[in-house]
């Protein structure tokens, strides 16, 4: 079973650290995945990945099988989970894990899974143990993890089949460390450069100490930036925020652990201006004295609630300031020192820096000190927390400078000697008012040098003078006339004095008439010396020089420096364009004291043969021509050199092998001589190389000297050459000397020569090896000859060295092309010697078929999946038989299909047939089957195209059919690498943002956003931009795309500048509004698409009002009222706004109500108002136009509420009540009165700062039976109109009651009595009421004689009613008559009567017959009833039951008694009086437990006739 396997399977190691984790993990997600447990983690493994192949075998020489599903690259069993993970595991305590292994081929596998020795990882059951697994189904394998230490740990499980080798990892993950930072970090608005600082208190809740780097980027910043945390300790960390400029930042905090996990806390932050100015903005300083400073003071404001730090600075930006330092590095010491950079001390400022608190105000002192008589401008700016840019303040001042005059303007001095001192004096008169500092300017002129001014500077007092005292001491001679100034410090001019004058010059003599130096030799130097003194009384000054001398370098002296041999002194063809200088004069210059001498050397160096005439000229200072010339001769000669032997033989000499011979030279002159034996011009063609090791030297006067020279031979045979020695100042040319020697070359010995390779393949490679034997002392190149041009043999190397005295192994290639016998020779030529000849024999075996250009690999490297990729090779028959040959996919059947047209006819997508289905190959060759004749050559395509972005690898098989295609063998196979990507676009942001905020002096301009594209994929690809209105797509120069525009091509790693074009001004309205769009990039290589979201914002000052309209709804006459609105700044500009009332009559109307009000149901203004009357009857729908006015209609036809009618108890009268509160209309005059008397709004005008809010006070006059509404309008200073409806109506309270008078009549007297009275409001105001004196008991129980109401007191809206219940007891037989009185509001109280007659209870028995009409007259009764259902049943008709019982009195039967007549009822007591002739007699108060508490029922006992005569619903 186990021969399918290799002898010895390698295992290699991964050591996979992390697991597959997001970009950016917040700590909230760390934490949560740290504390999973291993069978969470187990239970998390849903998404299944294919293990890697690590030993691909070859499956026709390990299998029998020949189906299977996987593809090659991938492997034939799916492990469960991919990864074994182990995690918060307790060390001594052992966890498994499963490892399931399911089958994924269509064939069964062997498998044998091998676990690595380890002391942490054991497998369950035997190792190294071959299974074997049916398709489809699956084998497990347990895995116990055995820690020590609460660490991480890591191995692998190799699982090995017949197929392939793929390997598991295991992997333990220890302690971790873990921080509780929060996700998110919101600093919100903060102001501008100014540090916000936020101080988190982080834990570390992990198992681990922890070591942490804490990082992010700027504006943010986070201390400490590193630290270490024991297990559940604290500590605090500060994260800062100071931005310099305005606008929204976001960025990560990112906490790098020591175990390689990273973690990411989102911050955010609002940068925003600050209320922080200056007083003024320019200061103009009085004319001011140098000498004196003005001052005068400028306030900074501080109206935000930080503390601003400011810093006034000289530049306008930070940027300009860090130009200013690059340009001026000499004053980086006074820019560090004073923060005034570049001030000159005109203007300054104090102080220049400090802190200013909240809400309060700093005085800066600033002042003028005038340096000079001019008008100075200059401009500062002061920088300072919460203020993006630098606020300016410009500086204005004129400077006043002193007066200062010379007493006399010119001086003549005469007639002087030249190198002597005299003195003169002149005064400089002060006639300004203030001090007047003077210098003196340096002169300019060499005359104006030699005079000296004491003193040179000073101060002059007001209306003062000051003494000059001036030194001259001339050293030329001539006439002069200067003018010399004096600066006046402050002043703009000078002041000026002239001083004329002539200067005399000194006398000298040589001690020698001449000087003769004989004769000298070439190269070599002499000198003379004479004495030159001055016979004058003052110093001379003088210098020597020799005219005739050569003007270029100094001469060469050969006694201190022989010339290099290459040097061209020492050809005789050398010309030397500048003769040299051969003189030299000590000292040349210098001065000599009066009656004093100096003693002068000369020294000649003559590099020309020849006789020298010359002359020593004498120039002095003080005279301008030369003084004295003393005569030189000279004469220079060369010493004859010769060379004792001109030839020397060097014998044999190997090839490239040095040999060294003597040479002798000899001086027999009298004058010492200098040679030097000339470079070799060394070329190709020279025979031999020859050197010396003292190329050049002297050779004193009668002396020889020998020199060794080295010759090198180049090549065979004899050999003769000339070398060339010159002498130095000789003309003509050098000496020639003979140099010989015979050049020998290697001897090689080449085995075998005869090699026969046999029977091998054809179109392979196959080898001998040859011996090449050195035996010689110099090495040997040798080179390989063929004898044809299409030979089949070859060596390797062709060409080579044999070391002096060694052999080199040359191995001999053959490589056939046909089933031939092959015979040929091999000539191996050695440089400088004899040439071997190599015999060969082969015989060629197999398939001639070649491939050209097709390499065993092919990688297509990176291609654009969708997109077909290609490869050209060529195959060519080289034998003498015609081949079929036949490709193939290793791992893929080849199925030969049919193809047939389209039963509907039409075209395939183009490309469709380019991507391979699924389970198919990627790559192909076409075509895919040919016949090659011999000596054909046919053209191929390897070509291949994928849907998906994947890496694939496969192997293309060739084979050759033969014997009628039953049998075919492979000649050539091709491993084909292809990574087919998806275009990558970089883009420099995901999200672009626009944002402008129009103020009201502001134009609106379009915006623009840089954005850049970066192709980072490893292809060039073509992108076509599409982006929608108001945004558009312009280039780097901000000009927009033509509409019709190319796609854009970007190579490998080019970066495509673009600019985002934005129209603010597209909605035309004062309204802030936003637009997003979508930016799509779409690929002409592949249809995927990027996206990019583009936003803009405009932000006009714009306001938010609380309400739309303010209604005041009703007040009483002649008081006001006040109501409040917020209105908010909801923009981020400030709002400048005033309000006014619109004076269109038509929206606006005050009128006055003639008539007294009658409320009516109010509804929403949108809808109609709808009346019934209480027949239900429908009127039609009013328009708000006519409800207002109805007010002016008739008081009768006005449509009142309906009053609910109340039943009153049998017996009781009422008297209905009237109108109260309504007797003042009749009274009023209506004033003629304007919209300002009415309404007013405050404030009328302000100003809001962005998110501030504000009350705005409406105020309603309510003057007597007005109603007003007018609309009042907001207007923004570059924003928009808001409208505002405000109404109000102010009347008198009125209200009316139903009853005046309550008559009980006769009533029992222990017995508490009952009403109602109704209390309307028939006005359209709520008022309150209250009924004074009401009595102190309670509804039950109330005291005699005193009535009691409920409610006494409460409030009632307009339209609505309160029923008031009114409890008496009379407490005494007799007629009584109380009063009570009901307050409503202000209004005159009202007062209701009660009366009425207590009597004691009795009653009489009586028992007549019903007669037959008086049956119909109920029966009648009872129809009339039946019809009026709605009212009948609900209401108990007094008049009804006392006619009913009036009639029935005298026709019941007279003995009818209390026990066989029930009255039943509710709690309120019903009563039954019978009217007789001889009086009233009361039958009772009887209360039945079988009727409910809202009824009221009259019932007879069931047993009496006369219960089934009377329907009790009569009376219901």
């Amino acid at each position: 079973m186990a021969s399918g396997f290799p002898e010895k399977t390698p295992a290699p190691r991964f050591l996979l650290r992390e697991r597959l984790k997001p970009d950016t993990l917040t700590p909230s997600a760390f934490q949560k995945e740290m504390s999973l447990s291993t069978k969470q983690l187990l239970a998390r493994a849903k998404k299944l990945s294919l293990p890697l192949i690590v030993q691909p075998q070859d499956k026709p020489e390990t299998s029998h099988h020949k189906l299977s599903a996987p593809v090659p690259e991938q492997s034939s069993f799916q492990p469960c989970p991919p990864e074994v993970v182990f995690q918060n595991y307790t060390p001594g305590e052992v966890c498994e894990v499963p490892v399931v292994l399911r089958n994924r081929d269509k064939v069964p596998r062997v498998m044998k899974v091998t676990l690595e020795s380890s002391p942490y990882f054991q497998l369950v059951g035997p190792n190294d143990v071959y299974r074997k697994v049916p398709p489809g189904l699956s084998v497990t394998v347990r895995i116990l993890f055995s820690p020590e230490q609460n660490k991480d740990y890591f191995h692998q499980l190799l699982c090995t089949t017949e197929r392939e080798g793929f390997i598991v990892p295991i992997r333990a993950i220890g302690a971790r460390a873990i921080l509780d930072f929060a996700d998110e970090l919101d600093f919100s608005k903060c102001p501008v450069k100014y540090s916000s600082e936020k101080t988190l208190l982080v834990r570390n809740v992990g198992n681990r100490a922890a070591h942490y780097q804490l990082s992010t980027q700027s504006p943010f910043s986070v201390l400490p930036a590193m630290g270490a945390l024991g297990i559940g300790d604290a500590t605090q960390v500060t994260v800062g925020f100071q931005p310099l400029k305005t606008g929204d930042f976001s960025t990560s905090l990112v906490v790098h652990y020591d175990t390689g996990e990273d973690t990411h806390t989102s911050l955010h932050g609002r940068a925003a201006d600050a209320h922080i100015r200056l007083d003024k903005y320019t200061v103009s300083f009085e004319k001011t004295y140098v000498s004196l400073s003005n001052r005068t003071a400028v306030r900074i404001h501080n109206m935000s609630d930080i503390t601003a730090c400011f810093q006034w600075k000289a530049v306008d930006s930070g940027q300009e300031e860090d130009q200013l330092e690059l340009s001026l590095q000499n004053e980086m010491a006074k820019v560090r020192e004073d923060p005034m950079v570049l001030s000159d001390g005109i203007f300054s400022l104090e102080p220049k820096e400090g802190e200013i608190r909240p809400n309060f105000w700093a005085e800066i002192s600033v002042f003028f000190k005038p340096q000079e008589a001019r008008v100075y401008e200059q401009a500062v700016y002061c920088d300072i927390s919460g203020r993006e840019n630098r606020l300016p303040l410009f500086l204005t001042g004129e400077g006043l400078g002193p007066q200062l005059h010379s007493y006399f303007e010119e001086l003549n001095i005469g007639e002087v000697s030249i190198r002597v001192t005299h003195r003169y004096k002149a005064v400089l008169l002060n006639k300004g008012p203030i001090e007047a500092s003077f210098s003196l300017i340096p002169p300019s002129t060499a005359m104006g040098s030699f005079f000296t001014f004491l003193p040179q500077e000073g101060i002059v007092a007001p209306h003062g003078l000051q003494v000059i005292r001036i030194s001259f001491c001339p050293t030329m001679l001539g006439e002069f006339e200067e003018q010399f100034c004096f600066h006046v410090h402050k002043s703009p001019k000078p002041v000026t004095l002239t001083i004329r004058g002539s200067v005399m010059g000194p006398t000298f003599h040589f001690d020698v008439p001449a000087l003769h130096f004989g004769d000298v030799s070439c190269g070599f130097p002499r000198t003379l010396k004479c004495r030159l003194s001055n016979t004058s009384l003052i110093p001379m000054v003088f210098k020597l020089c020799i005219p005739g001398d050569g003007r270029g370098e100094p001469s060469v002296d050969v006694s201190v420096k022989i010339p290099n041999p290459r040097s061209q002194v020492w050809r005789k063809e050398a010309q030397v364009p500048i003769r040299p200088r051969e003189f030299s004069i000590s000292p040349c210059s210098g001065s000599i004291r009066a009656l004093g001498a100096q003693d002068i050397k000369v020294t000649l160096c003559s590099n020309t043969v020849g006789d020298y005439e010359l002359e020593l000229v004498l120039e002095v200072d003080d005279v301008s021509e030369a003084a004295f010339a003393l005569p030189l001769t000279a004469r220079c000669v060369v010493p004859p050199l010769r060379v004792l032997d001109p030839v020397v033989s060097f014998g044999r000499c190997s090839l490239g092998v040095p040999c060294v011979k003597k040479l002798t030279l000899v001086n027999d002159s009298d004058f010492p001589g200098c040679y030097c034996l000339l470079p070799q011009e060394r070329s190709q063609e020279a025979a031999a190389w020859y050197s010396e090791s003292m190329a050049s030297g002297i050779i004193e006067a009668h002396r020889s000297k020998e020199i060794l020279i080295t010759l090198l031979a180049r090549l065979l045979g004899e050999c003769d050459i000339t070398a060339e020695l010159a002498v130095f100042g000789r003309r003509g040319s050098p000496l020639e000397i003979h140099l010989n020697c015979i050049g020998r070359g290697p001897v090689v010995y080449v085995y075998p020569t005869e090699i026969n390779f046999g029977s091998i393949p054809v179109l392979k490679d196959h080898c001998k090896t040859v011996c090449l034997a050195n035996q010689s002392d110099i090495p040997a190149s040798f080179q390989e000859k063929m004898a044809g041009k299409r030979s089949c043999w070859r060596l390797e190397p062709s060409e080579g060295v044999v070391p002096p005295n060694a052999e080199v192994h040359v191995r001999v290639i053959a490589h056939l092309k046909d089933t031939l016998k092959f015979q040929g020779e091999v000539e191996v030529s050695i440089e400088n010697s004899n040439t071997a000849v190599i015999s060969l024999q082969a015989v060629g075996t197999g398939i001639p078929v070649c491939t050209a250009n097709l390499p065993p690999e092919v990688d297509f490297k990176s291609h654009f999946s969708f997109t077909p990729c290609y490869f050209n090779f060529k195959m060519t028959n080289t034998g003498r038989c015609m081949y079929r040959l036949r490709w193939s996919t290793e791992g893929f059947h080849t199925v030969r299909r049919r193809t047939r047209a389209s039963a509907h006819g039409g075209s395939k997508r183009k490309g469709a047939s380019q991507i391979p289905r699924p389970g198919s190959p990627v790559f192909k060759v076409r075509p895919l089957q040919v016949d090659l004749r011999p000596g054909q050559t046919v053209e191929m395509v390897l070509e291949g195209c994928s849907s998906t972005a994947q890496e694939v690898k496969e192997r293309l098989l060739c084979h050759v059919l033969v014997r009628k295609e039953e049998e075919k063998e492979q000649i050539t196979q091709v491993d084909v690498t292809c990574k087919f990507i998806c275009p990558v676009v970089q883009m420099s942001s995901r999200a672009i943002a626009f944002r402008v905020e129009k103020k009201p002096s502001d134009v609106l301009t379009l915006q623009y956003q840089p954005l850049s594209l970066k192709n980072t994929c490893s292809l060039p690809c073509s992108i076509v931009l599409d982006l929608e209105q108001p945004f558009l797509i312009c280039n780097a120069d901000q000009q927009p795309l033509p509409a019709d525009s190319k796609p854009m091509r970007l190579d490998v790693g080019e970066e495509l500048h673009l600019c985002i074009q934005f129209n603010p001004a597209q909605e035309n309205n004062w309204n802030s509004w936003v637009a997003e769009r979508v930016l799509r990039i779409r690929f002409l290589e592949h249809p995927g698409e990027e996206q990019i979201t583009v936003r803009g914002e405009v932000h006009f000052p714009n306001l938010h009002l609380q309400a739309e309209a303010v209604d005041f709804g009703c007040i009483i006459n002649d008081t006001e009222q006040v109501l409040f609105m917020d209105m908010t700044n909801c923009s981020p500009i400030p709002v400048q706004y005033h309000w006014s009332f619109l004076t269109d009559r038509q929206l606006n109307t005050i009128r006055f109500i003639p008539s007294p009000p009658t409320f009516k149901p109010k509804k929403k203004a949108a809808f109609p108002r709808r009346y019934s009357k209480p027949e239900s009857v429908e009127e039609p729908t009013e328009t708000p136009e006519r409800m207002q006015d109805s007010a002016q209609q008739p008081a009768d036809a006005e449509v009142s509420l309906e009053a609910e009618g109340l039943s009153s108890p049998a017996g009781e009268s009422q008297r209905p009540g009237r109108m109260r509160g309504l007797s003042q209309f009749s009274k009023m005059e209506h004033p003629k009165v304007g919209m300002q008397e009415v309404f007013d709004v405050r404030p009328v005008w302000g100003e809001l700062e962005p998110g501030e809010s504000e009350l705005v006070t409406f105020t309603f006059f309510g003057h007597a039976n007005i109603i007003a509404r007018v609309r009042a309008l907001c207007h923004v200073e570059g924003g928009p109109t808001y409208e505002v409806v405000v109404s109000g109506q102010a009347s008198c309270p009125s209200f009316q009651l139903d009853v005046e008078e309550i008559d009980w009549g006769l009533q029992v007297f222990d017995k508490v009595l009952k009403a109602e009275v109704t209390l309307s409001n028939t006005g359209v105001l709520e008022f309150a009421y209250a009924v004074p004196n009401s009595g102190a008991g309670t509804a039950a129980n109330p005291l005699p004689g005193v009535p009691v109401v409920v409610p006494n007191t409460g409030c009632i809206a307009p339209g609505e009613k309160q029923v008031l219940k009114v409890y008496y007891l009379p407490g005494k037989v007799g007629v009584f008559c109380k009063t009570f009185q009901v307050q409503v509001a202000y209004l005159e109280p009202a007062e209701i009567f009660l009366k009425g007659e207590g009597t004691l209870p009795g009653v009489t028995e009586d028992q007549p017959r019903m007669l037959k009409e008086e049956e119909g007259v109920l029966q009648e009764e009872r129809k009339t009833w039946r019809k009026k259902k709605g009212r009948g049943r609900n209401h108990l008709s007094s008049s009804l039951v006392m006619e009913s019982l009036s009639q029935l009195n005298n026709r019941l039967v007279s003995n009818i008694s209390p026990e066989s007549l029930q009255l039943k009822g509710s709690p309120a007591a019903c009563w039954l009086w019978w009217e007789r002739w001889e009086g009233y007699y009361h039958l009772g108060n009887w209360r039945s437990s079988s009727c409910a508490p809202s009824q009221s029922c009259l019932c007879l006992w069931p047993a009496h006739p006369l219960s089934s005569q009377i329907d009790t619903t009569i009376i219901r």
